[in-house]
């Protein structure tokens, strides 16, 4: 299979760790494996991934799924999909596909953040025969799609052109496609895994999936079985839905009381957080839901509270059951408001807790006063092995790749693949290919964030020492904070004449925002990146051109000491053990975010970056164990980071000397 292999691979050579790599993917394609793979960044695992997964989907009749975390980390993927298809000359179908709302040409704002709302929306159109996107077929736009492999946005573009619904024809064609590039979701979400195999006549078996930016995953399942309620939310559609639906505002007014009461008990206890049973809520619900009325059921309460804000969006035909028409007349006089627009948001946010209230999945529900003003209650999943277990187990084959997969063992276990006893499953580490004096990496001594240790003169001196650094190097660096917060207070201390070349990351950045941004870097050759650890802009942002010749890691973003962190350390504790406990829970989550920030300076073999880790802390135990192998660091004092800086970028070729 190797030289079939070699003639599907697009480059002339192949690099150091890549070979290993490919023949690695190439034997988990034919026995049926799993492989979880720490690849650092520079082997080139996309191609070396998808090459011999493409030759063996088309040999064996089966699909190739490439599941990426972000939108941006699509482009990578079809790139190098066109290259295999233009290098080889293959008749190579391949589809690209974001989310349905994120596609849909006719998706108002509101749909794209709900879901749910967005679907019920959609199901109605089609139903109804108004959607004329869905009801249009184009061949020769299918054509064209099956035979010119396009970013999603391109595709959006040209079915919008068209006025054919891009959603359901990249399904369409993704029922002879030989990739499928798309978001977690589409094997990893209950709901929308089984009808997207459905369409496009598939089961797990057919499959072959490549998992990209897989350190991702446990969090990304946890936030999709997980949801949040805040109890202004509860008041506000009660309010709201009054002059619309007496009776259910009576509920929603009796279930704020029964929380608000919950409220004082933990009040009265001191407690910032509390636990709640999942007993407690529904319980307390059908007794208010028998006294009413109109006698309904929990899920009967939940279903109404979405169709309410279906017909407040239009989509329902008439006024709806229970729904008084003068109310809802008024509201659907002014569409668009921001009034009904906020009612709808509350009523779906409402539905959305209720529903992923009631699951059985093991689940952390907790009533949180940390925002003293806003109490919310939460539901949280424990285990994302829940999700991730059964489609491992059924798919064909599966690749599980990331530059930060460390440790592999970890990610077995918390995505329950180290329990699959009826496939094989390969735990590896490769070693980075970049040449030892390509990139140094330094650890402070003096500096902290650790919380004992925060003070004023702290963030002076982590002040003073970045505006030093940044007088010594040459070319564009970024400095990654653990919170917001921190780059705040961090940044004021910075010298003025070092400040002027600063450029922030905002939390409430857009996309747009985050682009303009970036775009400013890269046409800045002195400018200077504050961002935040575990941010867009420190995981799956491509610096291109090894523009970022200095990497700053300020401290470790470790997670406050919350009931949430304390009970996964504690599952993983009764699973594995205390010592193992904490690192799944509490280490490692944080050693990860470090990891990605570090690695955005590097991106090839060719590229060079001095990576200075700001906090005492790497250099000690646990922390230092938690990094890999080759995370090679000299620990020295703060004075002497700016001669290393120096002594760095002075070792340069000649031709990289002047960044």
């Amino acid at each position: 299979m190797n030289a079939k292999v070699s003639s599907f691979f697009p480059f002339h050579s192949v690099r150091e760790g890549q070979r290993e790599f490919m023949a690695d993917v190439e034997h988990a394609l034919v026995a049926g494996e799993i492989l979880l793979a720490h690849a650092p960044t520079g082997i080139g695992k996309t191609v070396a991934a998808l090459a011999p997964a493409i030759q063996y989907a088309i040999e064996n009749e089966k699909t190739v799924f490439f599941l990426t975390p972000k939108r941006s980390q699509h482009k990578i993927a079809i790139d190098t999909l066109r290259l295999i298809k233009e290098h080889g000359g293959l008749d190579l179908t391949v589809v690209d596909i974001t989310s349905k709302q994120s596609m849909c040409p006719r998706a108002v704002s509101l749909y794209r953040e709900f879901y749910s709302l967005f679907n019920e929306f959609c199901r109605n159109e089609q139903r109804s025969r108004r959607c004329w996107y869905y009801m249009n077929h184009d061949a020769d736009a299918m054509l064209r799609i099956r035979s010119e492999i396009m970013h999603v946005e391109e595709l959006c573009e040209w079915c919008r052109e068209r006025q054919i619904c891009p959603y359901k024809t990249a399904l369409e064609v993704g029922k002879d496609a030989d990739a499928i590039v798309c978001d977690y979701n589409y094997l990893f979400s209950r709901d929308i895994a089984e009808k997207v195999l459905e369409k496009i006549g598939r089961s797990l078996d057919e499959l072959i999936l490549i998992v990209d930016e897989a350190h991702n995953l446990p969090d990304r399942i946890r936030r999709n079985l997980s949801s949040e309620l805040r109890l202004k939310t509860i008041s506000e559609a009660a309010r709201g839905i009054r002059s619309i639906d007496r009776e259910m505002y009576h509920n929603l007014s009796q279930l704020e009381m029964t929380l608000s009461k919950l409220v004082m008990s933990a009040v009265e206890s001191r407690r910032e957080e509390m636990m709640v049973d999942r007993d407690f809520l529904m319980g307390e619900l059908e007794k208010i839901l028998r006294q009413r009325i109109e006698v309904m059921s929990y899920e009967e309460f939940s279903d109404r509270i979405r169709s309410i804000a279906d017909t407040l969006a239009g989509a329902g035909a008439g006024a709806g059951a229970g729904i008084e028409a003068d109310g809802i007349g008024l509201l659907r006089s002014t569409p668009g408001t921001k009034e009904r627009e906020t009612l709808q948001r509350n009523l779906i946010s409402i539905a959305d807790f209720l529903d992923a209230w009631r699951t059985e999945d093991k689940c952390l529900r907790i009533l949180s006063l940390r925002a003293v003003d806003n109490p919310t209650l939460s539901v949280k999943l424990l285990d994302p092995s829940v999700l991730s277990e059964p489609v491992f187990r059924k798919a064909h084959a599966s690749i599980i790749m990331s530059g930060t997969l460390y440790p592999v063992e970890m990610y077995a276990d918390v995505l329950g693949i180290s329990r699959i006893e009826t496939r094989g499953v390969k735990l590896r580490k490769y070693r980075s290919p970049f040449p030892r004096e390509n990139r140094l990496i330094v650890v402070t001594r003096g500096l902290t964030t650790r919380y004992t240790e925060r003070n004023e003169a702290m963030y002076m001196r982590i002040g003073e020492e970045i505006g030093e650094v940044a007088e010594n190097v040459r070319g564009c660096m970024a400095v990654f904070f653990p919170s917001y917060a921190l780059l705040k207070s961090i940044l004021a201390y910075l010298p003025p004449r070092i400040r002027m070349r600063v450029r922030v990351e905002r939390r409430e950045m857009g996309k747009a925002d985050r682009n303009r941004l970036y775009e400013q870097l890269r046409n800045d050759d002195a400018g200077i990146l504050f961002a935040v650890q575990g941010g867009s802009f420190s995981e799956g942002m491509d610096y291109e051109s090894n523009i970022l010749k200095t990497i700053i890691v300020v401290g470790l973003p470790l997670s406050p000491p919350t009931l949430e962190v304390k009970m996964i350390q504690g599952y993983y504790a009764g699973k594995y053990g205390t010592n193992t406990g904490r690192l799944y829970g509490y280490l490692y989550p944080a050693i990860t975010k470090v990891l990605q920030a570090a690695g955005r300076g590097i991106r090839s073999e060719h590229d060079r970056c001095i990576i200075i880790l700001m906090d005492y802390r790497f250099a000690q135990f646990p922390y230092k164990r938690c990094l890999p192998p080759d995370f090679d660091m000299i620990f020295t004092d703060k004075e002497k980071v700016a001669d290393l800086c120096r002594q760095f970028f002075n070792s340069a070729p000649s031709h990289l000397r002047s960044g």
